[in-house]
């Protein structure tokens, strides 16, 4: 009866082989090609920059004045229905400006009342999107993107996108984006805004000495056009912030990148350095061995000199030995 043993092989575990000469040179330029890609990022940032500011303070102060007038005053029934606006970017590559603003929204649902019983999130920026849809995807109601294609966003452009968070009614929206403070830094910010229904009485003690004209519903116009200037306010805030922080982050990568480089370049100079000390000195121990082996052949060799008089000395011994036969 055969049977077949049972051969135990032996698993090879993975080795790591040092890096060649030829594969330092080829991360080394592959690290120079992704400098010049940041390097020119961080140059067009910086050109966007400037106008991104100056649309930032006409922003500011168009937005000033209605803020100061459209703001509930007094005490506030409980919030039924609350929704979340996130404003992010399309594009990455800003540092951690999109994922503080999925923090926050996230931060916040989590901490809101009991009494608020529908909740939802509008989203505008394609970012912050993936921080929220795992834990909080059944809450979204509208998640825009392209919305940074739009350069510079117009008012009438904020007008159609304030539709989308207006028309589910909330009884409380609240705003997260990054509020712009200087080149190198942002603050993440919560904004809050009511209905109609919550500032119709503050509005109607702030006019009370103007008398309007026209339909009944011009306070609630009035409301809307502040939601879109709001809007307005949050897209310059945060595409200044996100500006600065593409600026911020493409020149750390740029002096990232040449640390790397520098380290690679003195190790691939050690590397051959130590290649050509090696063979060096394998030509030196081989040129010693073969010194020492041609003066051991001499040493073996007999002179001529010595060579002759060994030949005199057969020579006189041949005659002797010929005339002593004879």
């Amino acid at each position: 009866m055969l049977s077949r043993a049972n051969i135990q092989q032996t698993r090879r575990l993975p080795v790591r082989g040092f890096a060649s000469a030829q594969a330092l040179r080829q991360r080394i330029q592959a690290i120079k090609n992704i400098k010049k890609i940041t390097t020119a990022m961080k140059v067009v940032a910086t050109v966007k920059l400037r106008s991104a500011q100056e649309a930032l303070l006409v922003a500011r102060f168009f937005q000033q004045s209605l803020f100061n007038l459209v703001k509930p005053a007094g005490k506030l029934p409980p919030v039924k229905k609350q929704l979340w606006v996130g404003m992010s970017s399309d594009r990455g590559l800003c540092g951690g400006i999109n994922s503080t603003i999925s923090r926050g929204i996230r931060d916040s649902i989590l901490e809101a009342p009991a009494e608020v019983t529908e909740k939802g999130i509008v989203l505008y920026g394609e970012k912050s999107r993936a921080g929220l849809n795992s834990q909080f995807g059944h809450l979204f109601r509208a998640a825009l993107s392209d919305c940074d294609k739009n350069r510079p966003i117009t008012f009438y452009q904020c007008g159609e996108l304030a539709d989308y968070w207006l028309r589910e009614n909330a009884d409380k929206t609240l705003f997260f984006f990054q509020k712009f403070k200087s080149m190198i830094a942002y603050v993440t910010t919560a904004d809050e805004f009511y209905s109609y229904n919550y500032l119709k009485d503050s509005l109607e003690t702030a006019l009370a000495l103007y008398e309007t004209e026209g339909p009944d519903d011009t306070y609630r116009n009035l409301v809307e056009f502040t939601a879109a200037v709001k809007l307005f306010h949050y897209f310059a805030e945060n595409n200044a912030s996100t500006l600065s922080a593409r600026m911020q982050a493409m020149g750390n990568s740029s002096t990232n990148a040449n640390e790397m480089i520098a380290t690679l370049t003195l190790f691939l100079n050690r590397s051959r350095q130590a290649k050509i000390t090696t063979e060096l000195s394998e030509i030196v121990g081989g040129a010693a061995a073969v010194d020492e082996e041609v003066g051991a052949d001499e040493d073996d060799v007999i002179p001529k000199k010595e060579l002759r008089d060994i030949e005199g000395e057969l020579g006189e011994n041949n005659k002797a030995h010929a005339s002593a036969s004879a």
